[in-house]
């Protein structure tokens, strides 16, 4: 989508496919309870050789699921991750997350970034027709970026998951194709 390149290109961040040395980075992350604390996830003690393994699996035995490394332009650094979960190639549809691991790019603006490169990537190389994200109740941080990219509300599943020694919420969100094309186009009349 020609548009959606114009906005890419003032993107500080690219996505890439991950190598087998990332497992030294995302055991940091994962190890890290301030990094954890918002995810959806529940907690739980990960091994370097676990790491290794979830990182040989998301490259050569991925199954539904498209796991992507997020790297700094200037620097080429790694500093989070973004995650196709339950493709369905029949529905057209995919759940969506994202992680920042590296706490010192928290935010700066990097999560709207992430969320759109992988919208595109979803909606125009996947092809794509639904893409959804669940986020914690209270995690305020994801809802807002999610609601900037133009994920809609769809509902809230009550006492979906077990974090912090209690059953919370799940918020859940969406977007259809359609609605990122309008969200790329709202975007670029605000920069100009």
């Amino acid at each position: 989508m020609k548009p959606f390149s114009e906005l890419k290109s003032s993107y500080r961040i690219y996505l890439r496919a991950f190598t087998v040395d990332d497992a030294k980075t995302t055991h940091a992350w994962r190890i890290d309870d301030e990094v954890t604390e918002t995810l959806v996830g529940r907690k739980y003690f990960v091994s370097p050789d676990y790491e290794k393994k979830w990182v040989n699996d998301a490259i050569f035995s991925p199954g539904n699921s498209v796991k992507l490394a997020v790297c700094f332009k200037d620097t080429h650094q790694h500093i989070g991750n973004a995650y196709f979960d339950n493709v369905d190639t029949f529905n057209q549809n995919a759940m969506f997350s994202l992680l920042i691991g590296e706490k010192s790019f928290w935010g700066k603006g990097i999560g709207t970034e992430l969320t759109m490169l992988m919208l595109n990537y979803g909606f125009y190389e996947m092809n794509l027709k639904r893409i959804y994200s669940y986020q914690l109740k209270d995690n305020m941080g994801s809802i807002k970026v999610h609601d900037k990219c133009g994920f809609v509300q769809e509902g809230v599943l009550r006492k979906a998951v077990f974090k912090h020694g209690e059953l919370v919420d799940l918020n859940v969100m969406g977007i259809l194709k359609e609605e990122f094309d309008q969200k790329v186009m709202a975007m670029l009349e605000e920069k100009a």
